[in-house]
């Protein structure tokens, strides 16, 4: 499906633009997001392992071990927009704010184990202050997940929220997924 190469695209573009720029954010999940909403959880969890997939690839081997937590994104995400989440800003960010700290939970054990914390992304100096705070690599981790991760995903639903408010209803109409026709 095309759309997945788009979603792809979409979070590898802006997620190199975040780490370079060194954003306490990873916005990476935007194109997971768009995906999940709009042809349900399977296509979201595809479009999200690929983008893992394809960063580990050409660069962050690390990626690869992230691939639960798009999975998680996907999943979370479709059955959101089944409940309504995507028709209403103020649904869309709160939805993503859970998001983020449903993130944060998987992420955590995952970044401390595989990469020691760092991620060479903007977020390595929230992770570089709670150890020096005397935390430990993992509660480190996890202390950074919960200050970035929920602003990080509520950002994303607001970006996908307003996206979807300005598609065509001709062009939403032709996708399977459980996201919910826009507002009035």
């Amino acid at each position: 499906m095309p759309l997945i190469g788009f979603g792809v695209a979409i979070n590898a573009s802006i997620g190199l633009i975040t780490a370079a720029l060194k954003i306490p954010l990873y916005l990476d999940s935007i194109g997971t997001v768009l995906v999940a909403a709009l042809c349900g959880p399977w296509a979201g969890m595809l479009c999200g392992v690929t983008s893992n997939v394809m960063a580990s690839a050409l660069g962050n081997a690390m990626m690869i071990f992230f691939a639960p937590v798009s999975c998680l994104i996907g999943a979370f995400t479709a059955l959101l927009a089944r409940l309504g989440c995507f028709g209403r800003w103020y649904l869309a960010v709160p939805g993503g704010f859970v998001q983020g700290i449903l993130a944060a939970l998987v992420s955590a054990p995952i970044a401390a184990l595989v990469s020691g914390g760092t991620m060479m992304a903007g977020t390595d100096a929230l992770v570089m202050l709670f150890r020096g705070l005397g935390n430990s690599t993992l509660r480190s981790v996890f202390y950074q997940g919960l200050v970035s991760d929920p602003l990080d995903k509520a950002l994303t639903y607001l970006f996908v929220f307003l996206i979807l408010q300005n598609l065509p209803e001709r062009i939403l109409s032709r996708f399977p997924g459980p996201v919910q026709k826009k507002s009035e």
